[in-house]
């Protein structure tokens, strides 16, 4: 295949994708892409998210038509110098496709990457990415989400780090039938698969309520810690919209969910229906309500308030620690990371909400490997 011609092929954003389509082009045909420059928009079964070029040059060809579904890893389009010619994009296009074909015929159904392990009888689920001769990062997710959440996140990053996404209890996979509910249960909980897993020296990434725990699990346990990554994280101010949290819990109805759900973004039009039903699925499992229950009382609301303040105690742990806050935050205000101790890294993201790690992964993963 021709060196000076790129493939831009169809993102694996998630292990549970398959296929996605071009919403729309945000460049035309002879314009400039640089490297990290949102070139198109992508819609999946869960998301519909703008799509960062990895290659810098002129676009060259368009290689799929709008609203078509195709598989990842099939062509969205090519870069290349202005003045190649069409002979050249025609063969590319035509040895690119006949390896394409090859490979997914070598391929057999994709291998389930989650995995199950007991900890003081609940069963946790997780994924598991990344060499693991390379720095060791651990992704905790947030008040009703679960290891989804980072589909964004861990692929990518898992090139550079070993990484592992876990499901809290009461969320996702895991059991749904736990005795406790407070933080302290969680972090010992996380620093439990941590040691089961045999992990050392980690860099949590922790959301919302995970970065709650990430703080609680190093202010107990500092040596396993290398850095900390946390994205809106709570415990930093009294503040927090509790109608969102009683109104997911109570949510019955897509209606009343995506009510709920849109509040976590700068952008609403991200969600789409296939991901609101799959939440909606999850919080009709048995047991789920009253997991999520326990957990709202016993770590995340005392009245309409906050339940715990953990930034005083920051100033005792001595690792690297980045908080980031999207500038829209409509869960937990952004006016959080006002005052903070100024040895931390503090990064504020432009037109992101509460889920600033999957409105904007590229900024996000990129803090995070300067971090590390």
């Amino acid at each position: 295949m021709s060196s000076d011609i790129k493939p831009i092929v169809m993102p694996k954003w998630g292990l549970a994708m398959k296929e996605g389509s071009v919403v729309s082009w945000l460049k035309n045909v002879g314009d400039e892409i640089k490297k990290g420059e949102n070139f198109v928009e992508i819609e999946t079964e869960k998301v519909v998210n703008e799509f960062e070029s990895p290659q810098s040059g002129i676009l060259i060809k368009k290689c799929v038509e709008e609203d078509i579904k195709i598989p990842v890893g099939a062509l969205i389009a090519l870069v290349g110098e202005k003045d190649t010619s069409s002979d050249k994009i025609d063969e590319f296009i035509s040895n690119f496709e006949s390896n394409f074909e090859k490979q997914a015929a070598s391929i057999s159904e994709n291998e389930d990457l989650t995995k199950k392990i007991a900890i003081n009888g609940t069963t946790i689920n997780y994924v598991q990415m990344g060499n693991g001769e390379n720095p060791t990062l651990v992704f905790i997710h947030g008040f009703g989400g679960d290891l989804n959440n980072w589909m964004f996140n861990q692929e990518e990053l898992s090139k550079s780090f070993n990484t592992f996404a876990i499901d809290l209890p009461g969320h996702g996979a895991s059991s749904k039938n736990i005795q406790q509910g407070d933080i302290t249960y969680l972090s010992d909980t996380v620093i439990k698969f941590c040691e089961i897993n045999k992990l050392k020296k980690i860099n949590f990434i922790g959301h919302s309520l995970g970065g709650g725990i990430c703080l609680s699990l190093a202010l107990k346990n500092l040596d396993l810690v290398s850095s900390l990554t946390l994205i809106s994280p709570i415990g930093f101010g009294e503040e927090i919209d509790h109608t969102y949290i009683e109104g997911f819990i109570k949510a019955d109805s897509r209606k009343e969910l995506k009510s709920q759900l849109e509040k976590l973004y700068f952008n609403s039009e991200i969600l789409t229906r296939d991901l609101i039903n799959e939440v909606l699925k999850f919080k009709r499992l048995d047991e789920t309500t009253s997991a999520l229950q326990k957990i709202k009382e016993e770590s995340l609301l005392s009245g309409n308030q906050q339940k715990y303040l953990l930034k005083d105690k920051i100033i005792d742990l001595t690792c690297p620690i980045t908080i980031i806050w999207g500038n829209d935050d409509k869960i937990i205000p952004v006016k959080h990371c006002n005052n903070l101790p100024k040895n931390l890294n503090i990064k504020i993201i432009n037109e992101a909400g509460h889920m600033a790690h999957i409105e904007k992964p590229n900024a996000i993963n990129e803090i995070i490997k300067k971090m590390n």
